[in-house]
């Protein structure tokens, strides 16, 4: 019993050590899917690199304090100094909707960043993304 009381603190400490912040990563129905989550803030990737469904189900989802229907600006502010304001609609930033361009800064800075500060009708919150991903997303 003794050597169990040692081992605990070396096991919770052992766990907590590794990256707090990272993006898990699923395959679902021909999409691959990243989500993220820190300081009440969700974002989640859907890419469509195989065009499954023909590439317009790519998208950014943003999740605030449990509310995804989210209908206002959104303001994604980059550790590189990089930075993109606009339009969620429902909670989504849909390639389709924002064009290559805007759509290549949103990815190129979810790819390349350790983390944003995400503002979204004037609530604003730092999320940490850790490690860079190679997103599937094109």
């Amino acid at each position: 019993m003794q050597a169990q009381k040692h081992l605990f603190p070396f096991v919770v400490s052992a766990l907590c050590a590794g990256q707090a912040f990272a993006w898990d990563h699923d395959f679902t129905r021909g999409l691959d899917l990243y989500s993220t989550s820190d300081n009440g803030a969700t974002i989640r990737l859907v890419c469509d690199p195989n065009r499954v469904y023909g590439g317009t189900e790519t998208m950014v989802l943003i999740v605030l304090d449990g509310n995804s229907d989210l209908n206002a600006e959104a303001r994604l502010a980059f550790a590189g100094g990089s930075e993109i304001t606009v339009p969620l609609i429902h909670g989504r930033l849909s390639k389709r909707d924002l064009g290559d361009v805007a759509w290549q800064q949103l990815l190129d800075g979810l790819r390349n960043s350790p983390n944003a500060e995400l503002t979204v009708d004037g609530n604003t919150r730092a999320v940490d993304f850790g490690p860079p991903q190679a997103f599937t997303c094109l």
